[in-house]
């Protein structure tokens, strides 16, 4: 027996001491024991000094600890080799446990049972599932001797000449300083049985080693850092050795392993342990985060796959005009030209409206020179005649198809109405959607929170100024007060306008911004806008005509893509945008209703459905008002939420028993970060937020946490599922980073909220 101990830092010499103590010490000794360094000369001259009986070496490779560990295997000389971490301290039986097995020629390999070594408590947090991440045996693997795919990297052993036939460790693989991957042996243990297809790896849980996990090893930090590289080395396997070989022992873990492990730390919760929706919490963020880590790795790899010499070609989708179409002003042509930096855009999507009311968005491809007004006409036709129809039904018009289209029949041009009203009877009543709110509507506060950091915030004034309404005052809410810009900014308008008013929160956070400006809404309905949008002169009216009765406690609206140039704002609206449709809805804890001008279908979800924790198909901050009253009862807005405040709020308004409609018809145009980065940051928020929610659903209220994690598994899938109601709008150059940023964001989601809870908790005793 040879025994191979790999060391790269001076920092770790006392724990460097005790490992090589530890291999001297055995009951059975080892014939050979090697010190590997890896390239640090002044370590190694203090490893000969200290050692001098050892065989002490340099790494002969690159740095990291597979070529180390080829290092050692090359000047070994035993039969077996066994490989011992620097921060681990092997038991006196160790090799006595690990020896006997190999009299079994068939057996290739066999490792051991690491048990951590706290240099303070265990994290309550930790799940035992996931003691792997720490360098440790974890909860799954079995409790006698067996035969299992690979051993652990910290207690191993193998037959020399196996791994000398394989060329030992890949160093495309493993640990380098302090950066936390691995996998090295998981992929040569599979090298190893693919060389020796009868030969057999065991795990001999007796033979233990005890490994040292130091404080920075127990922060969240380290953990989602673990995860996603795991989740990354995991990808490396599955392309060196196929994902069946490579991924078969995780699929069993994450089937039945970390099913089980939730269900248990929920138990403890019920028995008085708190912790145990914690340890739920970090199995669940745990499996998230390592799935972004293997998609970012598949992802990147496929990049570089496609990314071959040639000739530079541009990346991503082709830009988008958008545009709207009031039916009764006319259908105009659609150019092609004036895309950004000269490009032509290679399609349209058009909101079609009749009487101001949306009807819906039709995408049509722009051929070279654009698109004619009747092709267009003949693209909206098809599309939207039976709600055309229905609509002009409702108002008492002729249908579509007994109107006279004009000159569309012949080829007219642009600007030609395809609805006209020349042939409404005399008893035909004015459309509601074109109904002006009278001087009884309910006076109504608008409020903007901002950072003055936009250059769309003095637009976004603009059209607040000139909504159609008549009874509403604008509360702009400056969240970064030290920056006088937005004091004068409003100080100017408010001389003019007396609408508008001016409060500072110096609290950072969206949340603190809106509940100031709550606390000074003067209105019995309070609407929010973001700084970054431009609104629809109808928008207030069409939100307040969605409090249609005293059920109602909140309305959203739609948000529109303002312009789809460049592929960061098209992937936007692949992932959903933050428009909710055309159709009218309202939202209660049972399920929806659609309303329709001629009635309402009403749908009441199964409790298998994810309704009513997809707060998401509610609505979005940027467009949406409640009664003053009954948000200033939920508490408003949840500060410590970093993100997702809005769909927290949306969600607590439905389980509180209230309902939420969604109006269309309140149109606010949302200008998209144009860059990937900003939007690449953006989908990261999305996913931290819902984690966060999700998470304060789960520890706010019993029977909602049993209710939620009823639909849990559901609820992954939806998220993970290509073909979902979530992920089917996504094309295939929609990156798939996006989304590994996304589940990234949703499995730390707890962490952020727990850490913001903690601190205001801490606050709070203060």
């Amino acid at each position: 027996m040879t025994v191979v101990v790999c060391v790269y830092t001076e920092r770790r010499w006392p724990q460097i001491v005790r490992a090589v103590d530890s291999v001297l010490a055995q009951d059975v000794p080892a014939a050979q024991v090697v010190v590997v360094v890896d390239h640090n000369p002044a370590l190694l001259e203090r490893v000969r000094a200290a050692f001098p009986a050892l065989t002490v070496t340099p790494s002969a490779g690159p740095r990291g600890l597979s070529a180390a560990r080829n290092t050692g295997l090359a000047r070994a000389t035993g039969e077996i080799v066994a490989f011992l971490d620097d921060d681990a301290e092997a038991e006196p039986d160790w090799l006595a446990r690990l020896l006997p097995h190999y009299q079994d020629e068939r057996v290739l390999a066999v490792g051991g049972h690491a048990v951590p070594a706290w240099e303070e408590d265990r994290p309550r947090w930790l799940p035992p599932e996931f003691d792997w991440v720490v360098g440790c045996s974890f909860t799954g693997q079995p409790t006698e001797v067996a035969a299992v795919r690979n051993v652990i990297g910290c207690n191993m052993s193998f037959r020399r000449s196996v791994l000398e036939r394989t060329a030992g460790f890949d160093p495309a693989l493993g640990r380098v300083g302090r950066t936390p991957v691995g996998c090295e042996e998981t992929e040569l243990c599979i090298r190893v049985q693919q060389l020796e297809p009868d030969g057999m790896v065991l795990y001999e849980p007796a033979a233990r080693v005890r490994h040292r996990v130091t404080v920075d090893r127990t922060t969240w930090r380290y953990f989602r850092q673990r995860c996603f590289s795991e989740g990354r080395s995991k990808a490396v396997v599955a392309r060196l050795v196929g994902s069946d070989a490579g991924l078969a022992t995780e699929r069993t873990y994450t089937r039945r392993t970390l099913p089980a492990g939730v269900r248990r730390g929920l138990r403890q919760v019920r028995a008085g342990d708190r912790a145990g929706l914690l340890r739920s919490g970090a199995i669940v963020a745990g499996l998230l985060v390592t799935a972004a880590g293997y998609v970012s790795a598949q992802a990147l790899r496929a990049s570089q796959a496609v990314s071959e010499p040639g000739p530079r070609r541009p990346t991503g989708p082709a830009p988008i005009r958008v545009l709207a179409v009031e039916l009764t002003e006319g259908v105009p042509d659609v150019p092609d030209t004036g895309g950004p930096d000269g490009t032509r855009y290679g399609a349209a999507q058009v909101l079609v409206r009749l009487h101001g009311q949306p009807l819906g968005l039709v995408d049509v491809a722009l051929p070279a020179g654009g698109l004619a007004a009747p092709a267009l006409t003949a693209a909206i036709r098809a599309r939207f005649a039976a709600a055309i129809d229905a609509h002009l039904r409702h108002d008492g018009l002729p249908p579509l198809d007994r109107l006279d289209p004009g000159p569309f029949g012949e080829g007219g041009g642009s600007g030609e109405a395809l609805v006209t009203e020349a042939a409404a009877p005399a008893g035909a009543r004015a459309c509601f959607s074109r109904r002006p709110a009278t001087e009884g509507s309910p006076f109504v506060s608008v409020v903007v929170p901002t950072c003055g950091r936009t250059p769309l915030f003095e637009s976004a004034l603009d059209s607040l100024a000139a909504l159609d309404y008549p009874h509403y005052e604008i509360v702009v809410v400056d969240n970064a007060p030290q920056v006088t810009g937005t004091a004068r900014i409003v100080a100017g308008r408010a001389a003019d306008d007396p609408r508008f008013r001016y409060t500072s929160e110096p609290r950072p956070g969206v949340a603190h911004a809106r509940n100031r400006g709550l606390a000074e809404a003067r209105g019995g309905i309070v609407a929010f806008a973001d700084d970054d949008v431009i609104l629809d002169r109808a928008w207030l009216r069409h939100l307040v005509d969605g409090f249609t009765d005293d059920e109602v406690a909140g309305v959203t609206g739609q948000v529109l893509a303002r312009e789809l140039d460049t592929p960061s704002q098209i992937w936007l609206e692949q992932y959903g945008g933050y428009g909710k449709g055309c159709q009218r809805r309202r939202f209660d804890r049972a399920g929806s209703a659609t309303l329709e001008a001629g009635g309402t279908h009403r749908v009441d979800l199964p409790p298998s459905s994810l309704h009513p924790y997809l707060p998401g198909s509610y609505g979005s901050g940027a467009n949406m008002a409640f009664r003053t009253d009954a948000l200033r009862r939920l508490g408003g807005f949840d500060p410590r939420l970093r993100s997702g405040e809005d769909i927290d709020v949306l969600l607590r308004t439905v389980l509180a028993g209230h309902a939420l409609a969604y109006e269309p018809g309140a149109i606010v145009w949302h200008t998209h970060r144009r860059e990937l980065r900003a939007l690449r940051r953006t989908m990261y928020l999305y996913g931290v937020g819902l984690g966060a929610v999700l998470t304060k659903c789960l520890t706010s209220d019993p029977t909602t946490r049993r209710d939620l994690l009823r639909r849990l598994p559901r609820g992954v899938a939806y998220a993970l599922r290509p073909g979902s109601a979530k992920n089917d709008r996504k094309q295939r150059d929609y990156p798939a980073s996006l989304t590994a940023l996304e589940l990234c964001g949703l499995a730390l989601g707890p962490a952020y909220y727990a850490a913001a809870a903690a601190a205001r908790s801490g606050r709070s005793r203060t």
